[in-house]
């Protein structure tokens, strides 16, 4: 009885443990920077190994803006190939874009020429309306075209909550994306070292042609401004800030620092007095700024499973001298949790459906027996195959016994006994009978025709019938020969 207590004792404990695990740790989300930030949408993941950081809104439609004109540099980088190649400015290839009052243009003119890398760098860190008009009329001719192009860049891509209508990325009916597209975009462009380089890049330049002495442009992205105190990361690498009246205000940044690097993208957000100074701040930059500040103070990589480490047990079958099966990860896991945060605040835990109820022995050391989840925080953030941490050999008495074991387990051996049980039942019940009426039961057997019979009564049928032929035998006989 009292083993029976411990042993109960020890599960509750267990459970207990296992569900503090669950209940003691946070999720990013749910850390108090998150009630800081005050934009619609955003979404910060890890570009070392894809883990998301904070995300707000992420899957919720927004527009686009001039992220947009990110993807029309993708498209021009892909398409075009050669980027020391040069273009000549046309009247053509200006018309595209109406230039209204307000919008962003580098003034190039008709009959300059330029490198595609020069208009390249200036549609990624200026943004110039003329400058991207050139670029899709060199592709695609028509901006009709070259839209097109644009949407399938982004379907490739994966991004299937966005649509483009206005190359430039002007408010348009139709045209919509999400913090979670824009980041694929970004990263997805970060492969091309051209984009890569561009993105980082705080002003371009245009060349002194035989129509215009040399143009610098600066970028959009202040958090890479030290003396902007409001907005600036040592952290930041690159970045995009656009805004229109549908989008909000909306920044794309890329950090690294310490070994760490991410990808934040933030949109809507809105200009307004958060530290009443009288002058607004734009959200965007500050909840980016905020999440960044928090990440690289409060994240760090812990290693939560390595080859060696006994993280399961499973029964074994036949196994020689053991009848368990201890199981390890197959690869080192490192994942992101919060500083504060340990190995033991880390679940790891078998996958259901890859995991038999029982293994068959011989096992190999190494062997891949199921997959398991990493979970912290009831999330999941890896998943590893767990292998066998030592070999099991096969038991031949346990085979036996377990080829036994399964006969006896059968379905057709089941019914066996069950049949054997009705019969043994039957005969219990035929001989109380006997012995308390002192009468031996009737035995019944089907007649042809389907009927049952008495045995007793037909064996009395039987003597009557012999009797009554002979009878008839005895009068056929002669007369003389009696005499």
């Amino acid at each position: 009885m009292k083993k029976l207590a411990l042993y109960f004792f020890a599960v509750l404990l267990s459970f207990s443990m296992i569900s503090s695990a669950f209940l003691c740790s946070a999720d990013f989300n749910s850390e108090q920077i998150t009630q800081e930030l005050r934009s619609y949408a955003y979404y910060m993941i890890s570009l070392d190994n894809d883990e998301v950081i904070f995300s707000k809104n992420e899957d919720k439609a927004v527009a686009p803006a001039a992220f947009a004109k990110l993807v029309a540099a993708v498209v021009a980088i892909e398409q075009w190939g050669d980027l020391k190649q040069s273009v000549t400015v046309t009247q053509e290839s200006l018309s595209l874009v109406k230039y209204d009052y307000g919008v962003r243009i580098a003034g190039i003119k008709a009959g300059e020429t330029f490198t595609k890398r020069q208009l390249v760098d200036c549609l990624i860190v200026y943004g110039a309306n003329d400058v991207e008009s050139v670029i899709a009329y060199s592709i695609s001719k028509t901006k009709e075209a070259f839209v097109e192009e644009m949407n399938k860049l982004v379907n490739k891509i994966g991004c299937t909550d966005t649509k483009i209508t206005d190359m430039l990325g002007f408010d348009s009916e139709g045209q919509y994306t999400t913090a979670k597209d824009v980041s694929k975009i970004v990263k997805y462009a970060l492969e091309y070292p051209v984009f890569s380089k561009a993105f980082g890049l705080k002003q371009c330049t245009l060349p002194k042609t035989d129509q215009s002495d040399e143009r610098t442009f600066v970028g959009s992205n202040r958090m890479a401004t030290s003396s902007i105190a409001d907005y600036y990361h040592p952290s930041v690498t690159g970045g995009k800030q656009t805004t229109t009246d549908d989008a909000g205000e909306c920044i794309a940044v890329t950090s690294s620092m310490d070994g760490y690097s991410y990808l934040t993208v933030v949109m809507k957000g809105r200009l307004t007095d958060i530290d009443n100074d009288k002058v607004d701040e734009n959200t965007s930059m500050t909840d980016a700024r905020a999440m960044l500040k928090w990440a690289y103070n409060n994240i760090r990589f812990r290693i939560v499973a390595s080859p060696g480490q006994i993280v399961y047990s499973v029964p074994v079958s036949c196994g020689k001298d053991t009848d368990s099966l201890q199981l390890t990860p197959e690869s080192e896991v490192s994942v992101l949790v919060p500083s504060k945060v340990t190995s033991y605040s880390v679940l790891i835990e078998p996958v259901k459906d890859s995991l038999a109820s029982k293994v068959m022995a011989p096992v190999s050391k190494g062997k891949v027996i199921c997959q398991a989840n990493i979970i912290y925080a009831n999330k999941v953030l890896a998943t590893v195959n767990l292998v066998a941490a030592d070999s099991v050999g096969l038991s031949l008495p346990g085979l036996i016994m377990t080829g036994i074991s399964n006969v006896l387990k059968s379905k057709v051996f089941i019914a066996l006994e069950i049949i054997a049980l009705i019969v043994l039942v039957y005969f219990a019940v035929v001989r109380i009978y006997s012995e308390k009426t002192g009468k031996k039961p009737k035995l019944y057997a089907l007649t042809t025709d389907g009927n049952k019979k008495s045995k007793q009564s037909e064996k009395s049928r039987n003597k009557a019938d012999t009797k009554k032929e002979k009878d008839k035998n005895d009068g056929t006989r002669n007369p003389k020969s009696e005499k």
